[in-house]
């Protein structure tokens, strides 16, 4: 089981570290504002397929990640390019506001 938890982590750190896009959903299992942003972030998963790469971060799991990028609230998401954060927000989001986060870089 630990095995696994650092092979995801470390997969995760190169994700952030080196994808082209990526937007990461820093989150928790026990957050009410996760569990409400799940159906949202599955549906912007389909919506960006080929586009960007959604990772999501259990902060419980992956607390070296989410300690290296500051993260104090749940959910926070951010966009990366190529390890460049390039737009972080917490907290409840629209389906349409994060598409207009990455439209926004992506244009």
């Amino acid at each position: 089981m630990k095995e696994k938890k650092i092979a995801r982590e470390e997969r995760n750190q190169e994700k952030l570290a080196n994808g082209d896009w990526v937007m990461a959903e820093f989150y928790a299992t026990w957050c009410p504002h996760c569990q409400r942003m799940k159906p949202v972030v599955e549906e912007f998963k389909k919506l960006m397929v080929g586009t960007l790469e959604v990772v999501e971060v259990d902060i419980d799991q992956e607390p070296a990640l989410t300690d290296f990028y500051t993260v104090e609230s749940t959910p926070t998401f951010i966009l990366f390019r190529k390890g460049q954060q390039l737009w972080r927000q917490s907290g409840e989001l629209s389906l349409e506001r994060l598409e207009k986060a990455v439209k926004g870089f992506k244009s």
